[in-house]
């Protein structure tokens, strides 16, 4: 019989084979890396189920921490069909690759002691418990919404933290938290996500796989893509007034807002939920399903309209003025909007971004811990950020269940400091203090740069 034996590549070979998909020429071949295999992902790109934006921020890099993060084990009979070859084995030249080796050990032992098994009654408890927000603030305005403004104000509080809390619950099982069939957790997420939250599951997915790949790398993570409204860190400032066009907008922007971020920071907050809320109903009219599914598509569309006609509905039905209905629109849109955002900011804004070049010589466990930051808190913090107080753990083990985020806090931490690599924790208002902080460091900056720029 004729041999099958693999072609081994060098490191050097594959280094040259890479170099034009990261020059960005048009037509180069997308190459990854995963336990020692290279993998033609070129015509895989486009049908990677998770995006294709997450894919291209490791192509020609080593995506085995990544991959084994964020995909289950079937995962591998798709990825067989890419094999081009392996590679030959050398020690990492990356910085703290014995941090990451033993950070790889930790998921191993994780997983054996069942710590990525999540409980069903707790997923259960949160799924009624966050639907009964909502039931109590419909039963407000239908018994006194056309009597009482006090009461549309409460209903509308409740619909945003009803809104809030979804959020979360969607996070948890997008991250295919609950179940083991990754089905089950699209099903719960396109009818908590995108008919409950009015947050599109396609949307979602594509932005935060990205983000979870890249995070806080500049150029790569969307969740710190946010000129020209906000800037976060003195690369993103750089690259932005250096490509600024002479036009009237571009310098309104870039003199008369940018270099004042923090004094409307808090303003732009309120109107985080509607933002996201649009662009998810603009992604899933342009994009569609991100696996290209048409059934999935269908029932984000029809879910994403039905949220907001059961919404709409409710306010026009059981609410006496136009006023009060508009009332019980801005409060539940603006509560939302705080309530998400003012969360999301404590994650990871204010803490390390790294220039992509830098990226390539870290970890991926590194770059999770040291751009994360988790925030000391109770019980009620804890049901109040939806898990999301322990970002660390959550970032080097997503599919983890986050009633299990607390007992694994201490092991990661404890490695975290054997091998000297930053564990940031601190208070809520601490952490929103360093948030503001970041914000006035770059519109000093901006300041300078504006000036510049014209």
């Amino acid at each position: 019989m004729a041999s099958t034996e693999a072609y081994v590549y060098t490191r050097q070979e594959f280094a040259v084979l890479t170099q034009d998909a990261k020059d960005g020429k048009p037509d180069a071949r997308q190459y990854i890396i995963i336990d020692n295999k290279v993998y033609d992902v070129t015509e895989f790109v486009e049908d990677h189920p998770g995006g294709a934006d997450v894919l291209l921020t490791h192509v020609g890099k080593d995506a085995s921490d990544v991959f084994h993060a964020m995909h289950p084990e079937s995962a591998y009979e798709t990825l067989a069909n890419c094999y081009a070859g392996d590679i030959e084995p050398a020690p990492s030249q990356l910085q703290n690759s014995e941090f990451a080796t033993e950070m790889r050990e930790l998921r191993d032992k994780l997983e054996g002691e069942g710590y990525f098994n999540s409980s069903h009654l707790f997923y259960l408890y949160k799924v009624v418990s966050t639907l009964g927000l909502c039931a109590t603030a419909f039963v407000m305005l239908y018994l006194w919404g056309k009597t009482s403004t006090l009461a549309v104000l409460g209903a509308g509080f409740l619909v945003g933290l009803f809104w809030q809390q979804c959020g979360w619950l969607a996070h948890d099982f997008g991250h295919h938290q609950c179940f083991k069939d990754r089905t089950l957790n699209d099903i719960v997420v396109v009818f908590l996500g995108d008919f409950c939250q009015g947050f599109s599951l396609s949307w979602w997915k594509n932005k935060h796989n990205t983000h979870h790949a890249s995070t806080n790398v500049s150029g790569h993570d969307p969740d710190i893509d946010t000129a020209p409204v906000l800037l976060w860190d003195e690369i993103a400032s750089a690259n932005y007034y250096g490509s600024l066009q002479d036009d009237a907008f571009s310098r309104f922007m870039a003199e008369s807002v940018l270099p004042y971020q923090t004094r409307y920071f808090f303003f732009v907050l309120a109107f985080a939920r509607f933002s996201w809320a649009i662009q998810s109903v603009l992604y899933m009219l342009n994009e569609g399903a991100l696996n290209k599914s048409k059934k999935l598509c269908f029932f984000e569309r029809a879910c994403l309209f039905a949220h907001w006609a059961l919404f709409t509905g409710a306010a026009v039905l059981w609410i006496g003025t136009i006023r009060n209905m508009l009332l019980f629109f801005f409060v539940s849109q603006t509560a939302t909007g705080y309530l998400l955002a003012i969360v999301f900011a404590l994650n990871h804004n204010g803490m390390p971004v790294i220039s992509q070049e830098k990226a390539e010589t870290m970890e991926f466990y590194e770059i999770q811990v040291v751009t994360g930051r988790d925030v000391i808190l109770g019980a009620l913090g804890d049901w109040f950020m939806g898990g999301l107080n322990y970002q660390i753990e959550h970032h080097v083990f997503p599919s983890m269940p986050r009633h299990n985020l607390a007992k694994v806090r201490p092991m990661v931490r404890s490695i975290c400091k054997k091998y000297g690599v930053n564990y940031h924790e601190t208070s809520f208002l601490q952490g929103t203090v360093e948030v503001l902080n970041a914000l006035d460091i770059v519109q000093k900056l901006s300041l300078r740069l504006s000036k510049k720029s014209f």
